[in-house]
Order: C-alpha cells, then sequence, then structure tokens
C-alpha cells in the first residue's frame, strides 16, 4: 500500500500559541463549502485552542450540519466560535483584529478588511485554502505566495491534496482515536439512532440487516437507480433527492456534522459528492463511488481520474479495472455503453473492495492531516515576518 500523505506522530503539539482566526466562506453547494469550513473551525478551536470567527455569506445551511446555530441571527457564538453573517460583518466596518485569515475556495475578503490587515502590525498571515484535489499541479501551487497589486499583504495558496507536498486532508484527532473495528462494523441501529423518523424506522427496520446497506448523498442526477437494480438486493438510504422514482428509496433525514462520521459507519456502501462528504467517506473505510461536481468543460473528468490514479495504486489491475469503469459510469453514464455490466462487476468486487477501502483509510489515519500541516506553515510564515 502506497501511504498517500506524509507519516507523523498522531498527537504532535501545535507549533505555535493560541492564535485569533478569521475564517470566510462563501456557500455555494450548501453542505459543501460551510461543511469544510464548520469543520475546519470546530478542529482548530478543539485541537489549537484557537479564537475563530467564522464570516458566511449564508447562515441557512446551519439547519442541516448544526441545527443549534440560529439562521436568524447575524450575529452569534456557539461552542466559542463566533459565527457572523458576511452582509452585517461589512456593514458595520470590516476590520481585521486577527493573526490568521483564511479565505475559503477565493472567496475574497471585503476590500475595507483587506485593506486593514495591511495597517496591522504585526500583519496576519493570509491563506487561501482552496479546493481538494489528487492532480499533480497541486504539488507545485501549494504554499506559493500571491502578492496583492497594490497593497503589502502576501496571501498564500494552501492547497489540499493526496501527496506529501500538499496541504493534505481534515482528519481531527478524535477519529484517528476511534477503534478501526468500531469504524468498520457499526451496527445498522446507528441509522435508525441518528437520522430516521419514526415512518422511516418503520420502513427500513426488516431490510436494513439483512441487505447491504447503501448510503447516497449525490446530485440528483446520479444514476443510483442503475446501480440499484444492478444488486440483487439493497436497501438504499438517501441523503438528497434524486430524479429517478425508479425505487421506493429510504430518505434520511439530516444529521449534525458531529455524527456523520457515525452515520457512514453503519452502511456497507458510500456513494458522496462534495469535498466534505468525500473525504469523509475515505475516513469511514468503506467502499465509495464519487459523484464528482460536473462541469461544462468536463474538468471534473481530470480530477476524478487524478484521485482513481492514486486510490487504485495499490490494486491489482483487474480490481483496478473494474473500480474505475464503474467510477467513471457513475460519473458520466452516458459514456459507458453497457452500464449494467459495469455495476454488476463493480457490487461483485465489494468485498475486495472493502479491504482496499480499508488499507487506504489506516494510510490516512497515519498522516499529517490538513490543520497540522496549516499550523505548521502559518508558524513558518509569522517567523519569517518576524525576521
Amino acid at each position: 500500500m502506497t501511504v498517500p500523505l506524509q507519516l507523523t506522530a498522531a498527537d504532535r503539539p501545535s507549533p505555535i500559541g493560541a492564535l485569533a482566526v478569521d475564517l470566510f466562506c462563501r456557500v455555494i453547494d450548501n453542505w459543501g463549502d460551510l461543511g469544510v469550513c464548520w469543520r475546519l473551525a470546530r478542529q482548530l478551536r478543539d485541537e489549537y485552542g484557537a479564537e475563530v470567527r467564522l464570516i458566511v455569506d449564508d447562515i441557512a445551511p446551519f439547519s442541516t450540519i448544526e441545527p443549534r446555530v440560529n439562521r436568524d441571527l447575524s450575529e452569534q457564538r456557539y461552542e466559542d466560535i463566533a459565527i457572523e453573517y458576511w452582509a452585517t460583518f461589512e456593514s458595520r466596518g470590516a476590520r481585521c483584529d486577527c493573526d490568521l485569515v483564511i479565505e475559503v475556495f477565493a472567496c475574497d475578503p471585503p476590500a475595507e478588511y483587506v485593506e486593514s490587515m495591511a495597517q496591522r502590525s504585526p500583519q496576519p498571515v493570509w491563506i487561501n485554502l482552496e479546493y481538494l484535489s489528487a492532480e499533480k499541479w497541486v504539488d507545485g501551487v501549494h504554499g506559493l505566495p500571491s502578492p496583492h497589486r497594490k497593497l503589502p499583504l502576501t496571501k498564500y495558496f494552501f492547497v489540499p491534496g493526496f501527496s506529501p507536498q500538499s496541504g493534505g486532508v481534515i482528519v481531527e484527532k478524535s477519529v484517528r482515536s476511534v477503534d478501526p473495528t468500531e469504524r468498520k462494523d457499526a451496527p445498522a441501529s446507528a441509522i435508525s439512532l441518528t437520522s430516521l423518523n419514526h415512518k422511516e424506522r418503520a420502513h427500513s427496520a426488516e431490510s436494513s440487516t439483512q441487505r447491504p446497506r447503501v448510503f447516497s448523498f449525490t446530485y440528483a442526477q446520479a444514476p443510483v437507480a442503475a446501480l440499484a437494480r444492478a444488486f440483487d438486493a439493497a436497501t438504499f438510504f438517501l441523503a438528497a433527492r434524486l430524479d429517478s422514482h425508479d425505487f421506493e428509496w429510504v430518505q434520511l433525514s439530516p444529521v449534525p456534522q458531529t455524527e456523520f462520521d457515525r452515520l457512514l459507519a453503519a452502511f456497507d456502501l458510500l456513494l458522496v459528492r462534495g469535498e466534505d462528504s468525500f473525504v469523509r467517506a475515505q475516513l469511514a473505510g468503506k467502499p465509495m463511488l464519487w459523484h464528482i461536481y460536473p462541469t461544462d468543460d468536463r474538468a471534473h473528468i481530470n480530477k476524478l481520474d487524478a484521485w482513481l490514479d492514486r486510490y487504485c495504486v495499490a490494486m491489482p489491475n483487474e480490481l483496478s479495472n473494474t473500480y474505475r469503469r464503474a467510477a467513471h459510469a457513475f460519473v458520466d453514464p452516458e459514456s459507458e455503453p453497457d452500464l449494467a455490466h459495469a455495476f454488476h462487476d463493480f457490487i461483485g468486487a465489494l468485498p475486495a473492495l472493502q479491504q482496499h477501502a480499508l488499507s487506504w483509510q489506516r494510510a490516512l489515519l497515519a498522516s499529517e492531516d490538513l490543520a497540522t500541516r496549516l499550523m505548521q506553515f502559518v508558524s513558518e510564515k509569522r517567523l519569517e515576518k518576524d525576521r
């Protein structure tokens, strides 16, 4: 098994003292963008004692990932994380009073705020946290400086990825501490305990313990129905709507982000989409298919292939070919001349894919995570400013 990230001690202490962090987020894909930001905010608070302020342009999606956050308040504090509505933040005079500024996915903090960054002494470290990618260009871009065109400020690209030269992926210490057998063998009851309402529990009580359990959190056009037809029998639990109405799906109720990992552990196959669920599926150590967000220029296919090149590197050729075919068919079904056969072969390979998923999971859990790499990077840049 090729280790995708650099190995490190699991409990490496923070290289710097507690920081004040401003985290900027513009919500495009409700759960994806905010999900990554909220997970990183909680990790910086929990593991590094950071004072985190999250400035977000849409608070409504919190109703799904953390329902106890009040979507009607433009300013609030939840579990020691300050949450501010972007428009309100701007209207009262956006100023920087922190040590670290993280703009997520190039969302551009307000111009007034950026000007105040230049005036602050010492200036904060400014990070553009990019989208996760397994593509080779990541290693050359990660960590590069981007000087401001007018102000004496430098922004640094921080690119999550699967190589030692990248920014890594988010893996909390709490995830590392879970017994691997507990991840693998989570009971079906975990589904009903965390995510099903009364009606849904009654529907799934018999089937969920006797058939393969498939978790589906995809975009609406995903060929989940075609995959379902390839199974002799399986129970599909939907966490997002589908265009297809060919089957009687079991609809899952949303769960808070803190319960999402436990929910995934209760399934045999994971169908996921955005960055946060994509990483959590890998950390769950389960067979998975990634319904990557489609782009008009088909750049998403290159991104999928780059990840497959890493994920499949230790697979036997036949297994790799089977998985790659199914992965492409799931993202672009029109390109596969025999969709049923591609999915049938994939289902037959699930036991071998389960073993591979556990190997990949172990490598991720043993590797240096994104927050650790980020704090090391910030520490280096702060030392450079002091020289």
